[in-house]
């Protein structure tokens, strides 16, 4: 089940881009009950293999991990104006 969610994720948002798409659409294209999907994507989130990018109201959207790119996440921090 895991790796059908993971390779879900890889095929739609391959390496940068997140899945805009919900659980239940998702668990449909798999061919899985949604709380089955939900389940297993939580549980690679944990495992740093999906990453939560941003929410929409109630529903999380995510991309594949450090764990299944090999990719560090970098964010570039703010710069703030300093005083003179």
């Amino acid at each position: 089940m895991k790796q059908n969610v993971l390779m879900t994720y890889a095929i739609l948002g391959g390496l940068e881009r997140s899945v805009e798409r919900t659980a239940a659409v998702l668990a449909s294209l798999i061919g899985v009950p949604a709380p089955h999907f939900s389940r297993a994507r939580r549980e690679l989130e944990a495992e740093g293999w999906l990453e939560h990018t941003h929410s929409e109201g109630q529903v999380k959207f995510y991309r594949l991990g450090e764990k299944a790119t090999g990719r560090e996440v970098v964010v570039a921090l703010r710069s703030r104006p300093t005083a003179s």
